[in-house]
């Protein structure tokens, strides 16, 4: 997946995000009616929210996969230890 996809996406997961928070601060509304409508919405953003989700978390998982394989044949198989930080 492309930088500019992945940005794209974390933005609109952003803003549904805002979405739900705005939904949860409105009072409830009077009618049943309302009701469903306000909840079918606020699923309606949850659901997309956690497709992004799996669409970002796959990509990761891809990347990471690459990164292990670059590491693994640039090191032979063996990872070296950790440098320790000085303080």
């Amino acid at each position: 997946m492309e930088k500019e996809s992945k940005i794209q996406l974390i933005q609109r997961s952003l803003g549904l995000r805002h979405k739900l928070k705005v939904h949860d601060t409105m009072k409830n509304p009077e009618s049943h009616e309302d009701l469903a409508v306000m909840i079918s919405s606020k699923w309606e953003y949850e659901d997309e929210l956690k497709a992004i989700d799996e669409i970002l978390g796959e990509a990761r998982v891809i990347n990471i996969e690459g990164k292990k394989a670059v590491l693994l044949k640039e090191y032979g198989g063996k990872i070296p230890p950790a440098r320790k930080i000085k303080k």
